[in-house]
């Protein structure tokens, strides 16, 4: 029997509980290679542990015959009928060396990389117990990863508020930016400019690289960023990481 059939209702249909529903996804799951489901991770759903939950999906861990991977399961409430959109956009960042690695996928799943590491709104909380030189490598490296996602115009859309939105990886400190769901090809790239304001609002870090907040709410500042906006190029990134002393 296989161990897939151990998997809580609760969890692969979630949030409409379906015994046939049930049965039909354990197959779907069969189709691509899953071989088991560990319920473990910070989130709870219905007493059981998963890695997240969005307005979509919810992330597992599962185990393929190759692999522990990152399972995604479409929600049963997700305003949408399949995960088609995610895998398209997550495909076209993988062509740049972007996000997750794509493994395999079906209508109600996803299976990509899973990323040992910090959440980046975590990671921001305890910078001070980091070296300088290796926060400001971190932070180089996810606004370098921003801009190549202007440069290709694939806009994530959900960077305004990356806590839970990029990966700092615990062997060697890469950024991944994960969760490609809300992603469009079609709307003017924002990434970049999103992301920075994002991180360069703690104050800790402010701090930490002795960066006044005047600097930060400056019109210079406003300035490069504009350029960049304008103008997404080598020239107006490395303007911004001169700026913040990133280079």
């Amino acid at each position: 029997m296989s161990i897939l059939l151990d998997i809580p209702t609760e969890i692969i249909c979630y949030p409409k509980p379906d015994e046939q529903e049930k049965a039909r996804r354990i197959k779907e799951l069969q189709s691509i290679g899953v071989k088991n489901i560990r319920l473990e991770g910070p989130k709870k759903i219905d007493g059981h542990q998963v890695i997240g939950k969005g307005c979509v999906s919810i992330a597992v861990l599962a185990d393929t015959a190759s692999r522990l991977a990152i399972l995604k399961i479409r929600r049963r409430d997700a305003n949408r009928s399949d995960m088609l959109h995610e895998v398209q956009m997550l495909k076209f960042a993988n062509t740049s060396s972007l996000g997750p690695r794509l493994f395999h996928y079906s209508k109600n799943f996803i299976i990509m990389e899973y990323i040992a590491g910090s959440l980046i709104g975590e990671w921001l909380n305890n910078i001070r117990s980091f070296r300088l030189m290796k926060v400001k490598a971190v932070i180089k490296d996810i606004l370098t990863q921003c801009y190549k996602m202007d440069i290709i115009h694939l806009d994530h859309g959900e960077l305004s508020n990356a806590s839970k939105h990029v990966i700092i990886r615990n062997s060697d400190w890469k950024s991944i930016i994960i969760d490609f769901e809300s992603a469009s090809r079609n709307r003017r790239p924002n990434n970049l400019t999103s992301i920075f304001q994002f991180i360069f609002k703690k104050k800790e870090l402010l701090d930490m690289m002795q960066i006044s907040t005047e600097l930060f709410t400056s019109n210079d500042s406003n300035k490069i960023l504009k350029d960049y906006k304008n103008n997404p190029s080598k020239r107006t990134l490395n303007q911004i990481l001169q700026t913040y002393k990133l280079n």
